[in-house]
């Protein structure tokens, strides 16, 4: 009669360090995803702050007769609020005019855009 054979397998230990290796690495993973979940939303929220600054440089440029100061408003883009500032300055150039846009949500002081471009000056 032949002996039996000794069983062979992972010892507990083993299987205890492999498990702890892999929440690691899961744990890992997880807080990964949710910083690209983060991220995402700001390029998402900066991106639509800077259409709302272009779309107030673009409204001031084929205006009549813009004149220097400060102007305040609300805007809608992709179903959000977004309230912007704009400030109209001279420049040496009498026939060019500075204009300074401040884009930020409703309700939050976190200024996604801050956009500057320059406005003719029309007789």
């Amino acid at each position: 009669m032949t002996p039996i054979a000794r069983q062979t397998g992972f010892s507990l230990m083993e299987v205890l360090v492999a498990l702890a290796v892999l929440a690691i690495a899961m744990a890992a993973l997880v807080e990964s995803a949710g910083s690209f979940t983060s991220n995402q939303a700001y390029l998402e929220n900066k991106t639509l702050a800077h259409w709302v600054a272009l779309d107030q440089l673009t409204l001031l440029r084929i205006s009549d007769s813009p004149s220097l100061g400060s102007q305040e408003g609300e805007q809608e883009m992709a179903g959000r609020i977004w309230s912007w500032s704009l400030l109209l300055s001279s420049t040496p150039d009498p026939d060019v005019m500075q204009a300074k846009v401040a884009v930020k949500q409703e309700n939050s002081e976190t200024v996604f855009a801050l956009l500057t471009g320059y406005v003719e000056v029309k007789q």
